[in-house]
């Protein structure tokens, strides 16, 4: 299991592989609330298994923020998750950041609370789900 860092014009078409397929037709999300102007400037992070086809990805913006953390289904619970967002939170801490920040879908926040990170307990909508916002110190 490896992550590689990467860029959007670089790795775009395996990004928008995994986002696509997760976020888009699992979940259902409107391609206009995936596909936002954050993805060219951010650090981008893609997990591949044992072949070339990515199995998750990740991004962590300019601010500190960790987003768009996907893993398709059939590599779920294998760890892939765990380490793209490590990955995000070293490279983050890397930037001279001192929190990372993300939103989570709240059906996942335990998967954050695991790995170190805390919710401000308020629940809002983005991309219709339900998302809290959580913050670790880096």
């Amino acid at each position: 299991m490896n992550v590689l860092t990467s860029d959007w014009n670089s790795s775009r078409d395996q990004l928008k592989f995994v986002r696509t397929q997760v976020f888009i037709i699992e979940q259902g999300i409107e391609p206009q609330d995936e596909w936002d102007n954050e993805d060219e400037d951010s650090v981008h992070f893609l997990s591949f298994g044992t072949t070339a086809v990515p199995t998750g990805t990740c991004r962590l913006t300019e601010q500190g923020q960790i987003g768009r953390l996907a893993v398709l289904s059939a590599y779920r619970h294998q760890g892939y998750g765990e380490k793209l967002l490590r990955k995000a939170v070293q490279v983050a801490r890397e930037m001279g950041h001192r929190q990372a920040f993300l939103n989570a879908q709240v059906d996942v926040q335990s998967f954050y609370e695991k790995q170190g990170f805390r919710s401000d307990g308020k629940v809002f909508l983005e991309a219709g789900k339900l998302h809290v916002r959580m913050t670790r110190d880096i």
